[in-house]
């Protein structure tokens, strides 16, 4: 019976799979090529912001189409970039590091990952999205809380096991939004959660409540905190 289960639900997401507005592979060649060029990040943010549009990316695409990872590690560029006041900023060729800042003669090279909340199917929760609004009560903010370590975990893990350059610097895009409610608790959270990266990369950072957090610095904790929005945001 469970395996019926299983196959009758596999069928299942075949079939919402193939539902979906695909783009053109000669559309995200000129993307990545555009984002793989030094910019400003403010004129960097605003691309992608452009791009990430649902008119040009619908979250139907965006979470079923292979090979549009390099939009999400675009985004989470344009955000430590903001941050951290860098002078130019663009995804790198290579297979690694994910994208690259520059700061007068200096570089920082980073690679990107999202935690979010372990076995969630977002391909197939926005193909069946049916745009009505749904409630989100103050429970599902703790359960989003609650599921921050796991979530850490699980992405932290693969990361540290690729093994990858001592050059490399660790960013996690926690997408596990509480609206600020648990911000201390959480901060705790993500300290503990990202501390086995600490000695497998130069700086270990966090995107989480519209903030990045500084957590790990050359193995060390490195209590900093920047706000991720732009002034034309405010």
């Amino acid at each position: 019976m469970i395996f019926e289960q299983i196959r009758t639900r596999d069928r299942r997401a075949i079939k919402l799979r193939n539902s979906y507005t695909r783009i053109s592979k000669q559309t995200l060649d000129l993307w990545r090529s555009e984002l793989e060029l030094p910019a400003n990040p403010d004129q960097f943010r605003s691309r992608v912001e452009e791009i990430l549009d649902t008119t040009s990316v619908p979250a139907a695409t965006l979470f079923n189409q292979g090979g549009l990872g390099f939009l999400r590690d675009a985004h989470i560029a344009s955000r430590v970039a903001t941050a951290l006041s860098a002078d130019t900023v663009r995804l790198c060729e290579d297979r690694w590091p994910d994208f690259e800042l520059t700061f007068h003669e200096n570089r920082m090279l980073f690679e990107a990952t999202e935690a979010d909340i372990v076995g969630r199917r977002r391909g197939i929760e926005y193909l069946e999205d049916d745009n009505e609004i749904e409630e989100d009560p103050v429970e599902s903010w703790r359960a989003r809380l609650g599921a921050i370590p796991a979530a850490l975990n699980q992405v932290i893990s693969k990361k540290i096991g690729k093994r990858y350059s001592s050059s490399a610097n660790l960013v996690v895009y926690v997408n596990l939004d509480c609206f600020g409610a648990y911000l201390q608790e959480g901060k705790s959270l993500l300290y503990w959660g990202t501390r086995s990266a600490k000695d497998a990369f130069v700086e270990v950072f966090a995107l989480w409540e519209g903030r990045l957090f500084s957590l790990w610095k050359n193995g060390h904790i490195n209590a900093k905190v920047w706000n991720t929005a732009r002034v034309s945001d405010l």
